[in-house]
């Protein structure tokens, strides 16, 4: 489960008292997603207050970000890595493992392949070219998980890729921005359970 942090771009983002009771409760399962934060004290005590497993960091952070709050907190940190929507602009594998590459050396334990679109880094809806990201998964330095548009109806393709450590879902299972349908939930984790190799299948 991810929770998005003082993200003012995002329809999920909370503030940390909107967030707490989230983190009280379900903090050994939860991820707290923050963009272009500083690794500052104020960020660091921030985290620590909150607690959770690990930390998604969706923007554009340099490596020393990586490594600061991978060290203050001795949390997992996974690392947003953007491709543009599928049929849009020009992505490189090569480019995406180069950035892979970096931020695992600086202590990212593993990364979410998004999409960056309408100056938003994740949260679009839109998928991104799903056999560019298979070619990337393959040769990652560490777990990768797919986010991006993913929906009842395209949900088994995702979880064909080879090696894909997990799903992020986010937009394609909610009935408005932020507000997630019971209805779309149910029918991906059925269509999930069933794919080869899927959870529960």
């Amino acid at each position: 489960m991810g929770v998005v942090i003082e993200v003012p771009s995002s329809p999920r983002s909370l503030t940390p008292e909107q967030a707490r009771p989230i983190f009280e409760r379900c903090g050994s399962r939860a991820f707290a997603l923050t963009c272009d934060k500083p690794a500052d004290a104020a960020t660091v005590a921030l985290l620590e207050s909150l607690d959770p497993y690990a930390l998604q960091l969706t923007g554009r952070e340099p490596e020393e970000t990586v490594t600061r709050l991978a060290h203050a907190l001795g949390k997992p940190v996974f690392k947003s890595i953007h491709l543009p929507p599928r049929g849009e602009g020009n992505a490189s594998v090569e480019s995406a493992l180069a950035d892979m590459e970096r931020y695992a050396t600086a202590g990212a334990t593993g990364f979410v392949l998004d999409t960056a679109a309408k100056g938003l880094y994740g949260g679009t809806g839109l998928s991104h070219d799903w056999e560019l990201a298979a070619r990337i998964v393959a040769r990652a330095p560490a777990p990768v998980l797919m986010a991006g548009g993913i929906n009842p109806y395209n949900v088994t393709e995702a979880a064909a890729i080879p090696g894909l450590y997990g799903i992020d879902l986010a937009s394609g299972v909610e009935d408005a921005p932020g507000v997630k349908s019971e209805q779309k939930l149910a029918a991906l984790f059925t269509r999930l359970g069933r794919a080869p190799g899927g959870a529960g299948g």
